[in-house]
């Protein structure tokens, strides 16, 4: 079998009703057509609409209505904003939006509508799968990146001055305040990161708020955060990387979060993840 997918049939209860919806939604029904079908073209990919109990008797199989069929069609988009406007799009022309726009959990920004008959469609907008002209989708293969050596942190170690770290405690217990015990001891400059603790001190050093309320260069972002937070921690050293000189993104042990490395390294960042500049320092610069 050659790996592609031809058509995409859904077994609607009214083929008129189905062909106005699509319509409404600009695709274009080919001439060929008829009143028990309808054929559209969807970038390469032939949708069609077909009747559901000729469908399920074309298959050989019963006409059964689950609640969830188990599957989902797929529009992504360009832009975050395209996504609300094309589930708005779905809505006028008689659907009914099932989850609105929001930010995902790997992510992007996407929200669900369901057609007249329940078949479901997601409009996403994924930043990690550019689309091509037709506003195909091209799958990233590429190589896994290759993960900083022994070499590599010890540079870092060697040429850092700065580490903001964000997720700071003052509680002696924590890692973080180990950690951040440990940098000092090695005269590197801390600063320590927590919107919770703001203007408290750790070590001697006034907490700030986020990195944005940094004022000086910092050298290594260092994230103390739970794995599903670390994006937003990573983004925001993306934010700041011009201005405040950030070179490295550093994820603390069990902080493992691809999505949040792989936006950091298409931004130019070295990243190193799931290791401690506590414990890498003595290992590596004896």
């Amino acid at each position: 079998m050659e790996p592609r997918l031809s058509f995409v049939t859904l077994g609607v209860a009214d083929v008129a009703r189905a062909r106005a919806f699509y319509e409404r939604l600009g695709f274009k029904a080919s001439s060929a057509s008829q009143k028990t079908v309808a054929f559209f073209d969807a970038g390469g990919i032939v949708l069609s609409v077909f009747g559901r109990k000729d469908l399920a008797n074309d298959a050989h199989v019963a006409d059964s209505v689950p609640g969830f069929s188990g599957v989902a069609l797929a529009h992504n988009v360009r832009t975050e904003d395209e996504v609300a406007r094309v589930l708005a799009e779905a809505e006028a022309a008689g659907g009914t939006v099932v989850k609105p726009a929001q930010d995902t959990f790997w992510g992007g920004h996407a929200g669900y509508f369901a057609d007249p008959d329940g078949h479901l469609w997601e409009v996403a907008y994924n930043p990690f799968m550019t689309l091509d002209a037709d506003g195909r989708p091209t799958l990233p293969y590429d190589e896994p990146p290759i993960e900083p050596s022994d070499d590599d942190i010890a540079n870092i170690l060697r040429s850092s001055r700065t580490f903001a770290v964000v997720g700071a405690s003052d509680n002696p217990t924590r890692p973080s305040y180990g950690v951040m015990g440990f940098l000092k001891a090695k005269d590197y400059v801390v600063i320590p990161v927590n919107p919770t603790l703001e203007g408290r001190t750790i070590h001697g050093e006034p907490v700030l708020s986020d990195l944005a309320a940094i004022e000086r260069p910092v050298d290594v972002v260092d994230v103390f955060r739970r794995p599903e937070a670390a994006l937003d921690a990573v983004r925001a050293a993306i934010r700041e990387k011009d201005r405040l000189g950030i070179k490295t993104v550093w994820m603390q042990i069990g902080v493992i979060n691809e999505i949040a490395a792989a936006e950091a390294r298409a931004a130019g960042l070295t990243v190193v993840m799931d290791r401690c500049p506590k414990i890498e320092y003595p290992r590596l610069l004896r």
